[in-house]
């Protein structure tokens, strides 16, 4: 058993049962009913992680995260609501919240122990964690035109150049789609591959290799016809696996920042205008990540800073589960 140590602060009783059941085979687990309870244990316990409801009687877990911050700076956090989550992604902007996990009829609980695992022990890269020990994958290289994933699994494929981008997000989008994708799944590939292509590659001096930037206007303008650099080659994952079809895409820059990942997000989904749109509507970038968050049943950002990107999107087969999880992860 780890020795970490878990807070799971939860007013409903069965809820906070269901968690603590889950988490008590690898951790130590206490629990809460609110946030004086809260308080007082993280006063007294030793606790690595909090795992906190938003809403409570009395003072909301947001009151809770912003107390954590104030005085146990050590101490990592994440939400669990039953509301919309978008809700609070302005808040999660302004007091930087990386995770948050929807409450369903019942609580994803499978999610609820990887984001657990991945906070605790940095270990964030990997599609894998998310499926069960069958789950395969296979690295393909450039000169393969296009492989079928293995059962259950995906493929990774190199792309080199914008041309060899457009082929395999096309014949990609068609597979997917002819398994029973929604055909929404040509813009994922699309703004994915498209942000590593293009958004990722970065010189010596921080600077964009194949786009310029217009700074003043919040301007992105991609170039013509590129052709990677060999060093700035990036890989896309795609596949099924138990009941998903799956999205990878790697790049080995490590550029997306996630403070700008939220506020990108915020801006498209917070209206304070008085024309009743958000913000952002006009934004030349950022849009992409919001609708592939919106298409998704979860979008998944694991980031080593200067040094990749991983970006997961996962795509129910049954239905589209509506609430979507917050899940930036960053090492």
């Amino acid at each position: 058993m780890s020795h970490h140590r878990i807070l799971v602060v939860e007013d409903i009783h069965s809820i906070r049962e269901a968690v603590k059941d889950i988490l008590v085979r690898d951790y130590e687990v206490f629990d809460a009913e609110n946030y004086d309870e809260a308080v007082k244990i993280l006063s007294n316990e030793h606790i690595d992680l909090v795992i906190t409801d938003i809403r409570m009687p009395g003072k909301s877990g947001l009151d809770l995260i912003k107390t954590i911050q104030k005085e146990y700076p050590n101490v990592q956090y994440s939400l669990m609501t039953a509301y919309n989550i978008n809700d609070y992604i302005n808040f999660a902007y302004q007091h930087d919240i990386w995770n948050i996990i929807p409450k369903y009829s019942f609580l994803d609980i499978n999610l609820i122990t990887i984001m657990v695992k991945k906070l605790l022990y940095k270990d964030i890269f990997g599609v894998e964690k998310y499926f069960g020990p069958d789950f395969k994958i296979l690295e393909g290289d450039r000169e393969e035109e296009f492989l079928v994933p293995p059962e259950n699994g995906i493929v990774f494929r190199k792309i080199s150049s914008d041309k060899d981008r457009n082929y395999i997000c096309n014949r990609v989008g068609k597979f997917l789609i002819e398994k029973g994708a929604p055909n929404a799944v040509q813009q994922i590939l699309e703004e994915l591959t498209s942000n590593a292509m293009i958004r990722a590659p970065r010189d010596s001096k921080g600077n964009s290799k194949y786009q310029y930037e217009l700074p003043s206007r919040d301007l992105l303008v991609p170039l013509e016809h590129i052709q990677l650099a060999e060093t700035d080659y990036f890989e896309i994952g795609y596949g099924i696996a138990e009941n998903s079809y799956i999205v990878v895409v790697r790049d080995h820059f490590g550029s997306l920042n996630k403070k700008e990942i939220l506020k990108r997000l915020d801006r498209h989904i917070t209206v304070d205008s008085p024309s009743g749109l958000p913000a952002g509507l006009a934004d030349s970038h950022g849009r992409g990540l919001y609708i592939c968050r919106e298409i998704s049943d979860q979008l998944i950002f694991n980031i080593e800073k200067d040094r990749r990107t991983e970006i997961i999107a996962l795509l129910d087969k049954q239905t589209n589960k509506g609430y979507k999880t917050l899940s930036i992860y960053e090492v």
